[in-house]
């Protein structure tokens, strides 16, 4: 199984906190430092197909996550309500879609 870069990104920005420190931080420099896998693999003294393996199976764990919690898909939905509230002719309905665009905004702050 194969994820797309832009969709494991995504995945571990949601849940890269359930996974073990050391996942992290190889993940962390996958996705966040856009290091190779060859560069990965010598900073943590492992081979090339260890980093391969660890992304992989990590990649699986985080989209069985995102299965049985559907964070993203939550988000995106929450998004597109949003969107349709702020362009809603009612400004009680604009006004409501500001104000949980700040809670939004302030949950993405902490």
């Amino acid at each position: 199984m194969s994820i797309d870069f832009l969709y494991g990104n995504e995945l571990y920005s949601y849940y890269g906190i359930l996974l073990t420190e050391h996942q992290q931080d190889v993940l962390s420099d996958y996705y966040e430092n856009d290091y190779s896998m060859q560069e990965i693999a010598e900073n943590f003294g492992i081979s090339k197909a260890a980093v391969s393996d660890l992304i992989s199976r990590c990649s699986k764990q985080m989209l069985d996550y995102e299965n049985k919690l559907g964070l993203i898909a939550k988000d995106k939905k929450r998004g597109e309500i949003l969107q349709k509230m702020s362009e809603s002719r009612s400004s009680a309905v604009r006004k409501y879609a500001v104000l949980l665009n700040n809670l939004e905004e302030d949950k993405q702050n902490v």
